[in-house]
């Protein structure tokens, strides 16, 4: 994947960047193969080994990003999650959406009596910023909804808070299917990335990333930003 990226960085003179997850840190160092120091060394292996480069390294746990920042100026990114969405908008913790599986187990009552929420208010965005770059939260966190499938209701200040704390925003994950999508974007994903754009967010996850591409592009043109890159 790392060449693939490199070779289209050349082929187009544009930067191709990776984004690698830590998949279930908490657990493959349960079982003796922790996996930073391998990533690492191969992220340097093809230069990839400075916040200047194009990578990002994200996770839902903290306690491996807090181990990350130790040993790499890479950037990093929480990701945040939940279960579910509930009709009055607000967001489900049920397990085991409910908190990053390192606080789980981590026999800490304090940790324990956390939900991934406690990154998006104040105290939380402030904690992740002395570790990380950025938070990759669910999409609710920004733009809530009457549960999963009703109309949008008024959008969070995540982006602007966590904008005022150093940190970028990239929520996930958009994808192009009808019946991913909100009834209030009348089936046109573009008009979901336009929202999003709107709301300041600095990146998306997603699945189609032309489509992503070309509503950026929309969204620059229709604010007077031109092609910059």
């Amino acid at each position: 994947m790392i060449r693939t990226a490199q070779r289209w960085s050349k082929r187009t003179g544009r930067r191709v960047g990776v984004y690698p997850e830590t998949k279930h840190p908490t657990y493959h160092r349960q079982v003796g193969l922790p996996l930073e120091g391998k990533m690492l060394a191969t992220l340097k292996r093809y230069g990839l080994d400075s916040r200047r480069d194009p990578v990002f390294i994200q996770s839902f746990e903290q306690s491996n990003l807090i181990e990350l920042d130790k040993r790499t100026s890479i950037r990093l990114v929480q990701l945040i999650d939940a279960n579910d969405v509930n009709p009055d908008g607000s967001l489900d913790y049920t397990a085991p959406y409910d908190r990053p599986y390192d606080w789980t187990i981590s026999g800490d009552p304090k940790l324990q009596a956390r939900t991934f929420g406690f990154f998006v208010i104040n105290k939380g965005l402030a904690e992740v910023a002395r570790y990380a770059d950025g938070i990759g939260p669910w999409k609710p966190y920004i733009q809530p909804s009457q549960g999963a499938t009703g109309p949008l209701l008024a959008p969070t200040d995540v982006v602007q808070r966590a904008h005022k704390r150093g940190l970028l925003v990239h929520p996930y994950t958009f994808r192009n299917e009808s019946f991913r999508l909100n009834p209030d974007y009348n089936g046109n994903p573009i008009n979901e990335y336009l929202n999003y754009f709107g709301l300041g967010v600095d990146g998306v996850f997603t699945d189609f990333a032309d489509t992503a591409s070309t509503a950026r592009e929309l969204f620059r043109l229709a604010n007077g930003e031109g092609d910059e890159e």
